[in-house]
């Protein structure tokens, strides 16, 4: 599969964040940086985006908690199904969302988050080839890969 963009398209990122002033802090870093960004408010309203412009999006960053039956967890599930090369980036401030629970091929970093790191991360999996799964993975600071792939 080969990627569906065409040459100098920027990549499009889908945020998803129920918070306005973080997900307006999200879209305006990932912007400010050169890439296209759709923003939801739930995971439902991703999933829509997602059937309409999946072939699109390279990127979904969401908060793990997000309003309505569907939280990120479940989410990241899903796109890992439906749209294996769309890679997925969750992000909590609830010491209660742990990286263990992270049982998807996401990556997890915790709140607050710095910018670099997500720039860092968002660029590479941006350009990363279709169907390179590294798995569940947590960064921590200074944007330093915490763990790899969970076991089940």
């Amino acid at each position: 599969m080969s990627d569906p963009r065409t040459p100098g398209q920027k990549p499009v990122i889908l945020v998803v964040e129920d918070q306005p002033d973080e997900r307006f802090l999200a879209a305006t870093l990932l912007e400010d940086t050169g890439f296209s960004v759709i923003e939801a408010e739930t995971a439902e309203r991703a999933l829509a985006i997602l059937n309409d412009r999946g072939d699109d999006v390279s990127v979904v960053f969401s908060d793990v908690r997000t309003p309505g039956p569907i939280g990120g967890f479940e989410l990241a599930r899903i796109i890992g199904v439906t749209w294996p090369r769309v890679r997925v980036l969750l992000t909590s401030g609830d010491a209660g969302d742990q990286p263990s629970d992270l049982r998807v091929s996401a990556t997890f970093i915790p709140k607050p988050w710095r910018a670099e790191d997500i720039l860092a991360w968002v660029e590479q999996a941006a350009g990363r080839s279709p169907g390179g799964d590294a798995g569940p993975e947590v960064i921590g600071p200074g944007g330093k890969i915490m763990s790899g792939p969970r076991e089940t």
